[in-house]
C-alpha cells in the first residue's frame, strides 16, 4: 500500500533573487511585513515591539512598511495603535499590491517579520522574503517549525510577544554581519528546499512510484 508523504510546497525564486541583487543599502534598518492585515496575522506585535523601543529610545534608524489588505477594523486598529504608541512616522501602510510588484517592494527591505500568533501553515511569504535576500525575524508557529533555525537562518521570537520581538530588531539593527550571514542561509535553504521545481519533481516521483 501507499504511505504517505511530506511534500512541501515551494515557490519560483528567480524574481526574487535578481529583484534582491538590486537592493541598495540604507541609513535606516528597513523592516517589511506582507501579507494579510488581521489579527491572527499578529502585525499589531510589530507595532508594538516599535513602540517599546521608541520608549526607550531606541528607535531611531527603524522603519516598518506593511504591505497588504485586510479587515477595515483591524487595519483602523493598527492606525489607532502607531499614533497611541508615537511610532506612526516609522509605520508606512502600503496597502495591498498586485504579485509581480512584490519582488521589488522587498528589495527595498532589510528584514522581514513574520508574525502570526496562530498555528499557520508553512508560509509562501517567508520563503520569498528569504529568496529576495532579507534577514527574517519569525514566530515559529506552524509549519515555519519545519523551516526556520533560530540563528541559522532566522531570528525566531515567542508568538505575539513584542518585548522579544523588540530585542530581536535590535540585534539585527546592531549586528549588519549577523544579518547577512542570516540573509544568506535563508536564501540557500529556500534554494535547497522550497522551490517550485523541487515541489514538482517531488510529486512527480511519487505518483511514478503509486503507479508502479
Amino acid at each position: 500500500p501507499c504511505g504517505a508523504r511530506i511534500i512541501y510546497n515551494g515557490i519560483e525564486p528567480q524574481p526574487f533573487i535578481q529583484a534582491g541583487a538590486e537592493r541598495k543599502p540604507s541609513d535606516r534598518l528597513r523592516l517589511v511585513y506582507f501579507g494579510g492585515l488581521a489579527a491572527h496575522k499578529g502585525v499589531h506585535t510589530a507595532i508594538e515591539a516599535l513602540g517599546l523601543l521608541r520608549d526607550r529610545g531606541q528607535a531611531d534608524g527603524l522603519a516598518l512598511t506593511l504591505i497588504g489588505g485586510g479587515h477595515p477594523d483591524y487595519e483602523a486598529h493598527l492606525r489607532r495603535l502607531a499614533t497611541e504608541r508615537g511610532v506612526e512616522r516609522l509605520v508606512h501602510f502600503h496597502g495591498r499590491v498586485p504579485r509581480d510588484e512584490v519582488p521589488h517592494l522587498l528589495a527595498e527591505c532589510d528584514v522581514f517579520l513574520f508574525t502570526s500568533i496562530y498555528e499557520e501553515p508553512i508560509a509562501r511569504t517567508v520563503m520569498e522574503a528569504m529568496a529576495s535576500g532579507l534577514a527574517v525575524i519569525a514566530s515559529p508557529v506552524g509549519g515555519q517549525r519545519e523551516m526556520l533555525e533560530d540563528g541559522v537562518n532566522a531570528l525566531t521570537f515567542p508568538p505575539g510577544d513584542a518585548e522579544a520581538l523588540a530585542e530581536r530588531i535590535l540585534k539585527l539593527r546592531d549586528a549588519p554581519a549577523l544579518r547577512e550571514r542570516l540573509a544568506e542561509a535563508g536564501r540557500k535553504t529556500v534554494l535547497e528546499r522550497f522551490t517550485l521545481d523541487r515541489m514538482v519533481d517531488e510529486i512527480e516521483a511519487w505518483l511514478q512510484e503509486i503507479v508502479a
